[in-house]
């Protein structure tokens, strides 16, 4: 593979097609462990979504010379503060998207975050308490549909951002 910066970002979002399959598959499948991998492919859903978002970040980062790419969270990437520092179109569109909480990728994001916050449980489990802590918890989280969006949009800002950064 070439050593160009755009590989990762075409690797990452392949990857997350492939998850998002084996999600969906998973998601209709009604063997004992089909819950288990349904939550298994979405935080691979998950997280090379979150790679793509990330190289695509890099990629822009490079095309203008930005010392941005030894950077490892989108999160600290795509604020105001840098935003202004580093005045790209690009860059700019990506803030924004992060800060609106109806978009895709403040919908990416929080789903990231959730990824890693600490599992609620409650102080004393009954079992009608547990069933229904259970469904709470699944009705807030990112589903396929949600993926689907996200990783379409994500699929045409990238190709929308390399159009625009070609030299005719």
């Amino acid at each position: 593979m070439a050593n160009e910066i755009y590989t990762r970002t075409n690797q990452a979002l392949s990857f997350a097609r492939l998850a998002l399959t084996s999600w969906e598959a998973a998601a209709g499948a009604a063997d004992l462990g089909a819950v288990t991998q349904a939550r298994y492919h979405r935080e691979h859903v998950l997280f090379h979504g979150y790679r793509a978002v990330l190289a695509l970040i890099h990629e822009v980062a490079e095309r203008y010379r930005w010392p941005l790419l030894d950077a490892r969270s989108v999160e600290q990437l795509l604020c105001d503060e840098l935003a202004e520092r580093f005045p790209g179109p690009e860059l700019g569109e990506l803030t924004q998207l992060a800060m609106d909480d109806g978009s895709w990728l403040a919908g990416l994001l929080r789903a990231w975050e959730q990824l890693f916050a600490p599992m609620a449980v409650p102080s004393r489990p009954a079992a009608t308490d547990e069933l229904i802590a259970t469904t709470a918890v699944l009705s807030t989280e990112w589903n396929i549909d949600e993926a689907q969006a996200a990783l379409s949009a994500l699929a045409a800002q990238v190709e929308r951002f390399r159009e625009g950064m070609q030299e005719w």
